[in-house]
């Protein structure tokens, strides 16, 4: 799902900025916000801890093995391996929610899904909530679980690692180990021997696992939270940045931004051009000179920061945040850090807040992100040099990390000094100057002698279905475009189960991992088409009767 970040590069690959899929969004944060603050209560919370393992790798080995030595063995592992959360808890000491941060790519879910989804974090909060609210629907449980996301920038749930598809050949992206033929390189989770939902399933499933031993287990609690509560946040123009350095040296991010290779013909690790690639990018936006120096020794195939077509093509004017609660700081970064980068980024905050009075060798510093707007990636200095693909995609150059350290380090003295920040910029707001290329859908109608809502294909009368082998129940039904209702708060579907005296009870919605909503055209011209649902059944389903309903909306003519 895509269409809600104005920048161009990233507009694209969804085919612009789609309200349609902006406004539900933000509607849905709202109600959140709205909802959280009608359920305000006195309560405690604190901070768990704790090693996850068989979950997350390194997708970029090569390039974390250049970062110094003696820093790489102040850790154990190189990806960071703790989940760490927050226990909510009312006075009476019942569960609320909890809110996790643990460092995984969402992508178990391969390139070919076409079914809108919530990859290894959403599976983490449906398993979780559904564990707590044993018996509600998901998302109407009174408990809440999140899993966020943290330095996750070149750690991936492909824990199998990556090989040609087709093949059981190693790869790693690069030109040396380029793969024979069409075979591709591509990551294996844990269930790739079955699908890549089954490696969202166990990643998923693990992160689940962890949060609920953590919320039980008390030996993890590291910190009650209490303590004055703060925050400090700046829209900062990052292409204007100069690094000042403890020796005085600087380092200029001036050139602003670029997007490196990702195409076809490139490969990982790559420094130089191609004489293709490099005609067309001189036909399209010639680098300057400033620009090759600043982000050397990336090739330049996208000159986004020099583009003067239209508006940005990637942000420029980018939101940092830093927030506390008693000892607690969590640091909101667009970014996707890798490893080391949130290492450095943690422990210079941490650094920054002993030095000026606000915090100790107990505190702790979360990084979160990408948060409040998408930046790409952020690799550190020696990282970059190799070119893997998070340092092909670092916009701002080899120096981006040393920036956010030091705009967090003036979040940080803002905040011990107890004065506002003064030179925020102006976030831009191009939503009004932004392309939607999505295809115009028209009217519905219905096949001839059918009704919205009836059934094409039924199941067979009196069915059965065997749950050991997990059978799959399918209903097809004449339907309307899902795009006159993306159903906010509601559900394209049900599954429902008959009780003993008689009535139904829904037991399945769309946001149940074992129902699928596919819909598509019949006949498109004539604005035909067919929702088809699925339901895939296992052992935790009770035998019974059940049937599946079909919810949507449609356009008549002459309406928008």
């Amino acid at each position: 799902m895509g269409g809600y970040i104005q920048h161009i590069l990233y507009e694209i690959s969804a085919l612009g900025y789609i309200e349609e899929t902006n406004k539900p969004m933000v509607q849905g944060i709202v109600n959140a916000i709205s909802r959280a603050h009608q359920k305000l209560q006195r309560g405690n919370v604190i901070v768990k801890r704790g090693e996850l393992l068989d979950t997350n790798i390194s997708r970029s080995p090569q390039a974390y093995l250049l970062n110094p030595e003696e820093e790489r063995a102040q850790y154990k592992y190189d990806v960071d391996k703790d989940m760490t959360m927050l226990s909510f808890l009312n006075r009476g000491g019942d569960g609320l929610g909890v809110l996790s941060w643990f460092p995984v790519h969402g992508v178990s879910v391969n390139n070919t899904n076409r079914l809108i989804n919530g990859d290894n974090k959403g599976y983490a909060a449906y398993a979780a909530e559904k564990h707590f609210n044993p018996d509600s629907l998901p998302g109407k449980g009174q408990f809440v679980a999140a899993f966020a996301q943290a330095n996750e920038g070149d750690v991936s749930p492909n824990t199998f690692g990556a090989y040609c598809t087709g093949t059981d050949i190693p790869c790693d992206g690069t030109k040396e180990t380029k793969c024979p033929g069409t075979s591709t390189c591509n990551g294996r989770g844990p269930g790739w021997k079955v699908s890549d939902l089954e490696s969202n399933r166990i990643i998923g499933q693990n992160q689940a696992d962890m949060a609920i031993k953590l919320y039980n287990d008390n030996s993890s609690n590291i910190m009650s939270v209490g303590g004055p509560i703060d925050f400090r946040q700046k829209y900062w123009d990052i292409s204007t940045v100069v690094i000042q350095r403890e020796n005085g040296t600087t380092a200029s991010l001036s050139a602003g931004t670029t997007d490196g290779p990702a195409l076809s013909g490139f490969y990982q690790n790559t420094t130089d051009g191609n004489i293709f690639w490099d005609l067309i990018s001189s036909i399209y936006q010639p680098a300057s000179k400033e620009q090759k120096e600043c982000q050397s020794p990336k090739p330049i195939l996208l000159d986004t920061g020099e583009q003067k077509i239209a508006y940005d093509w990637q942000p420029k004017i980018i939101d940092v945040q830093l927030l506390r609660v008693g000892n607690l700081f969590i640091a909101g970064v667009p970014s996707e850090l890798t490893t080391m980068s949130g290492r450095r980024l943690r422990k210079s905050i941490k650094q920054g807040l002993i030095k000026n009075g606000l915090g100790n060798n107990d505190t702790i510093v979360i990084q979160s992100g990408p948060a409040n707007g998408y930046a790409s990636y952020c690799t550190t200095y020696e990282e970059y040099q190799m070119q893997r693909y998070e340092g092909a995609s670092t916009p701002y150059g080899p120096h981006t990390l040393e920036a956010y350290m030091q705009v967090f380090n003036e979040l940080v003295v803002s905040m011990a000094k107890g004065e506002p920040i003064t030179d925020s910029e102006e976030l831009p707001d191009y939503t009004s100057e932004t392309f939607n290329w999505t295809p115009e859908y028209g009217p519905d109608r219905t096949p001839l002698h059918r009704q919205f809502g009836d059934v094409l294909r039924d199941v067979a009368i009196k069915a059965t279905f065997d749950r050991k082998k997990k059978d799959v129940v399918s209903v097809r039904f004449v339907a309307g475009n899902p795009r006159n209702n993306v159903k906010l708060d509601d559900t394209f579907l049900t599954v429902e189960q008959k009780q003993p005296d008689g009535s139904w009870k829904v037991v399945r919605t769309d946001d149940d991992y074992d129902t699928k909503f596919h819909w598509s055209y019949k006949f498109k011209a004539l604005g035909i088409s067919q929702a088809t649902i699925e339901w895939t059944l296992s052992d935790n389903v009770e035998p019974g009767i059940y049937r599946i309903g079909y919810f949507g909306d449609h356009k008549v003519i002459l309406t928008k």
